[in-house]
Order: C-alpha cells, then sequence, then structure tokens
C-alpha cells in the first residue's frame, strides 16, 4: 500500500505546468522568499541546482541521491529535509524517477535580511542561555528528519502560495517566522542534545540533558534537572523549551523510550524489567509513553524487529546456499 506523502502537494498539481522531465520548477515568489516545487519524471544524474539565499529543502516523494560541498552522499527521502547555504551547490541523482512515480521535492529559499531582522529582535527580547553567539541561523548543510511541526507549518505554507489569496504574503510571513525559530531549535537539538557531553562544562542545559543520560534508570523530575542546571524550575522549563523546541518532560520520555527500544530488544527482558529499567514507576503509563512515541505497543515493537531479523536471516542464508552452489 502506498504511504501518503507528509507534505500535501495535491492542489499544486492540478495546476502547474510541467515542461521539463527533469527537475520541473514551478516558483512562488512571496515578499522576501521564493516556494520551488520541483518534480523529476525520468532517472537522471549529477543534475546541479544552486541558489543566492539559504535554501531548506525537503522531500516529498521518490528518492534522491545528495551530494553537497562537505559532506558525503546520503540517500534523500520524503519526511526528510537539508538546510544548504546561499552558496552551496547541490548535485542531485535521481534513481528511482519515472513518468508514473515523480521524485518530488520542494525548496524555500529564504531571506537573510529578513532572518537577520528576526534573530536580532530575539536575542533582544528572548536571549539564549549560556549562548555567547545567541540565535543565529546557519545553514550549513543541516541534515534531519521533520518532525511534526515542520511538517505542519510547510504544508501551510504550500497551501498558502497555492490557494490564489491576494493577502498570501501576509500569512506567509507568519509562517515563515515561525519555520525559522522552529530551524533553528532543530539546530540546536542537533548540536546540544547529540553532543552533550561536549558542551555540558559551558552550557547549563547540555549539562542537564548530560546528567539525565546518565541516569536514565531513576525516577527524575523537571525539578531534578532545573536543581543540576543552577536554575528555577519555571527558568529551566522555559529556557528549555524556548531553545529546543519541546518540553522538559517530552524530552525525559524521548530519552526513556530510545533506551527502552534498545533494552526490548534483549530476548532476556520482559516489559515490566524495561519499565523499571528506564525510569517507569507503572507499566501502564510505560506502555502509554511508549506507543504515544512509536505508534506500536512493546510488544509489537518487538514482534516487529524479530519478524524483520528473521527475514534478514533468510537471505542471508539464501545468499550462502546460492554462493557454496547449494541450489
Amino acid at each position: 500500500m502506498k504511504t501518503k506523502p507528509s507534505l500535501d502537494i495535491s492542489k499544486h498539481l492540478t495546476g502547474r505546468k510541467l515542461d521539463d522531465m527533469v527537475e520541473n520548477r514551478t516558483a512562488y515568489a512571496l515578499h522576501m522568499a521564493e516556494l520551488n516545487i520541483y518534480e523529476t519524471h525520468a532517472r537522471a544524474e549529477d543534475i546541479q541546482l544552486s541558489f543566492n539565499y539559504p535554501v531548506l529543502a525537503s522531500m516529498i516523494q521518490g528518492k534522491k541521491v545528495m551530494h553537497l560541498d562537505g559532506v558525503a552522499a546520503f540517500d534523500f527521502f520524503p519526511g526528510q529535509s537539508v538546510l544548504v547555504p546561499g552558496d552551496g551547490v547541490m548535485r542531485i541523482d535521481f534513481p528511482e524517477a519515472t513518468l508514473q512515480s515523480p521524485t518530488q521535492c520542494l525548496a524555500l529559499a529564504l531571506s537573510e535580511e529578513k532572518i537577520h531582522k528576526l534573530t536580532d529582535d530575539l536575542n533582544e527580547r528572548a536571549p539564549l542561555i549560556d549562548s555567547a553567539d545567541g540565535w543565529q541561523f546557519t545553514p550549513d548543510n543541516l541534515y534531519f528528519t521533520n518532525d511534526e511541526t515542520i511538517n505542519q507549518l510547510l504544508n501551510r505554507l504550500i497551501f498558502v502560495c497555492t490557494e490564489g489569496n491576494s493577502a498570501r504574503d501576509y500569512f506567509a510571513e507568519l509562517i515563515l517566522q515561525e519555520l525559522t525559530i522552529r530551524l533553528m531549535q532543530t539546530k540546536a537539538r542537533n548540536v546540544l542534545m547529540a553532543n552533550s557531553q561536549a558542551h555540558a562544562h559551558r552550557n547549563r542545559l547540555a549539562y542537564a540533558i548530560q546528567y539525565l543520560r546518565q541516569h536514565l534508570h531513576e525516577s527524575i523530575s523537571v525539578a531534578t534537572l532545573a536543581e543540576q542546571a543552577c536554575m528555577s524550575e519555571p527558568t529551566f522549563y522555559r529556557s528549555f523549551k524556548q531553545q529546543f523546541g519541546f518540553s522538559p518532560i517530552e524530552f525525559i520520555n524521548r530519552e526513556r523510550i530510545r533506551l527502552a527500544s534498545e533494552l526490548l530488544l534483549q530476548p532476556d527482558r520482559t516489559i515490566t524489567d524495561v519499565a523499571f529499567a528506564c525510569g517507569f514507576n507503572h507499566v501502564n503509563y510505560f506502555l502509554k509513553v511508549f506507543r504515544k512515541n512509536t505508534g506500536l505497543t512493546p510488544t509489537q515493537y518487538k514482534e516487529r524487529h524479530l519478524a524483520r531479523l528473521q527475514t534478514q536471516n533468510a537471505l542471508w542464508v539464501t545468499s550462502e546456499s546460492w554462493q557454496n552452489g547449494a541450489f
């Protein structure tokens, strides 16, 4: 069954003009921004794109292989995005594009002038904790998976661009402001959360994150993390959500579920054992949080992983048999 794309361009498809088989471009000009939707209907290699402004590229359908300066080539799938600097060049392969199943992607060019105005305003009104540089938008080939909020904002922007409303620039400006802030929060998560140990000695939020990861098996509250960060609980909560885009309790649960996902794959671990090992005091609450974060129950998660492992083993045995002349 074909999965519905997370970004909806159905309205765009009803009115766009198809002139090129490779990277057919439809541009929606906005005040100090431009939304481009690209469609490719044939396999192609080493197609080059460049922009004069920072660009957010998000996959809609199909597969690309991206080649960016200073980054190893990577597969680019629906639900994923990459931020590229204004002077960057994207070289792209389209290994699966066909007339029946085109590869589709959006590229949002952002005004550096507008971004600088927004970051200056944020640094004045809502400065970041323990950050000498403050709010900064530095699109240095940041590659990430969209969260629900990013998808919602992109869908709203697509709708505003395609509905034909004369006030679309005003609507788009509000969306673009929030999207820019969310992208900066995404980068903060990639920097401070992914490298909390390296930043813990100079950033209190990173220190609290590192403390949590070392004590996941304990019953840790937001108050405990605030104490570790030498902040009041309200200040810690506000600073955390401002920097990363979600609350401390959401992060605590995500980290616990990440650990639980690893422990559940150990054959000798029961669900109850895993729940308590990840700091949950009640199994029912663990089941609820696990399903909310993964879309599966712990039992379904284990069964799905086991089925995948059995399939891989069967393929390996078949491959070995062919190599040994058993068939």
